[in-house]
């Protein structure tokens, strides 16, 4: 097979399957690493795609940004996916912290059916409202600043609150996720609030419905370390899956933990 054939596979995989290992191709086409790697190196100058370690993924599009109204009629289906998955790392009586967001509002509703005992933290007022009365919950609302299009607190007394307090869970709600970026924000008011949350947190949990993965945004929270468990819906590229193993990302999808 000529090299301009086999790239031209290769960036149809790719667009396709949102990634590809290089060991995977150097299988498919039966060639050297060498060869593979001299296509990924063309196929990049050429803007075609982005090499990662141990393969390459399709280049990042800037992740569109709505309102919360708005983003509350998305996705529906894939954030109660994801929320189900995330809510089998919580256990009864656990002390967690919940973003803001409309994946934030699906998760706490997904925590409301399953749970009857946990203490929330959140400068979410929808989060609060979702859970404040359930059962044996108590949840602790960080307020200052108030949002509207958000309807969420940020500012200098929350991320005090914020710096006083220590919980076992941390769930972050980014806007977008990527290998080169790093996990990402839109909103420049609540920034600082999500950077403070992953200090105060033994464990971080990533929660993004699959359309936010291979996205940037505007404002870069912090790498995509492997520290951190990123949980998502059914719906993630499995060539995405498999390059994200091969770089020692954790990334939880419900079909394996």
């Amino acid at each position: 097979m000529f090299a301009k054939n086999r790239q031209d596979k290769i960036y149809e995989h790719i667009q396709k399957f949102g990634a590809a290992t290089t060991a995977d191709l150097v299988k498919e086409y039966s060639v050297s690493v060498e060869t593979i790697r001299r296509d990924l190196l063309f196929m990049e100058e050429q803007g075609l795609l982005k090499r990662v370690h141990g393969g390459a993924v399709a280049n990042s599009d800037m992740k569109k940004f709505y309102n919360l109204q708005e983003r509350n009629k998305e996705f529906s289906d894939e954030k109660r996916n994801l929320s189900l998955n995330a809510a089998g790392f919580v256990k009864e009586g656990d002390i967690i912290f919940l973003d803001q967001g409309s994946t934030a509002i699906s998760f706490a509703q997904i925590l409301k059916e399953k749970f009857s005992c946990l203490t929330v933290v959140t400068h979410s007022l929808d989060v609060f409202n979702v859970l404040c009365y359930h059962k044996d919950f108590k949840a602790i609302l960080c307020g200052g600043h108030f949002i509207k299009e958000e309807n969420a607190f940020y500012g200098s007394l929350v991320l005090d609150a914020l710096s006083k307090i220590h919980v076992q869970q941390a769930f972050v709600f980014p806007s977008a996720v990527s290998i080169e970026f790093g996990i990402c924000a839109y909103q420049q008011d609540l920034y600082q609030i999500q950077k403070q949350i992953l200090k105060c947190a033994d464990e971080i949990y990533i929660l993004a419905d699959s359309s936010k993965f291979e996205k940037k945004a505007l404002l870069k929270l912090d790498d995509m370390k492997n520290e951190y468990c990123y949980v998502t819906d059914n719906k993630l590229p499995t060539g995405l899956l498999k390059l994200y193993k091969e770089n020692g990302i954790n990334i939880f999808n419900g079909e394996e933990k």
